[in-house]
């Protein structure tokens, strides 16, 4: 029986849920996730856990925020003067917004309202500062896979 070790595709069937349990994500709303292991498409926490397991294997995680998206990071957190914002963009609380031209990455920020001169946004994860309950079931496990056939989500 094949067992989860870097290099194999993994196929798992999963649901995330806040610390108030409340359902943020599942593979009822998007079809299970499917990785490499140890390619780091996935939290590294999520394939720690997985790591040796067969196919069948449950698990439940409790992920702090230092092992899931990391810290609420308040300097991420700041006031984008309207001069710096392109015209006719969407300011509604909770649009997301991309900066990054060029060869620079795209960096995700997140509108929390519009201000005086302009918009505060938030350059944090969503999930960011959050603790997550994470419910796996290990749907198959497939040895010799290349990553490029891989179509990692999460």
């Amino acid at each position: 029986m094949t067992t989860i070790a870097n290099g194999v595709r993994v196929t798992a069937a999963y649901l995330f849920r806040d610390e108030d349990g409340t359902l943020l994500d599942s593979s009822d709303t998007h079809g299970p996730m499917t990785f490499i292991q140890g390619h780091g498409s996935v939290l590294p926490a999520i394939e720690q856990a997985l790591h040796g397991h067969t196919a069948g294997a449950r698990l439940h995680l409790t992920l702090p925020p230092e092992r899931a998206f990391g810290p609420h990071r308040a300097e991420l957190v700041f006031e984008a003067p309207a001069a710096n914002l392109p015209p006719g963009i969407d300011l509604t609380p909770g649009a997301a917004l991309f900066s990054g031209t060029g060869d620079r990455p795209a960096f995700r920020l997140r509108v929390i309202h519009r201000t005086e001169n302009g918009a505060l946004l938030d350059g944090n994860h969503p999930l960011a500062g959050k603790t997550l309950q994470v419910e796996l079931e290990v749907l198959a496990i497939e040895a010799g896979q290349r990553v490029a056939d891989a179509q990692a989500r999460v």
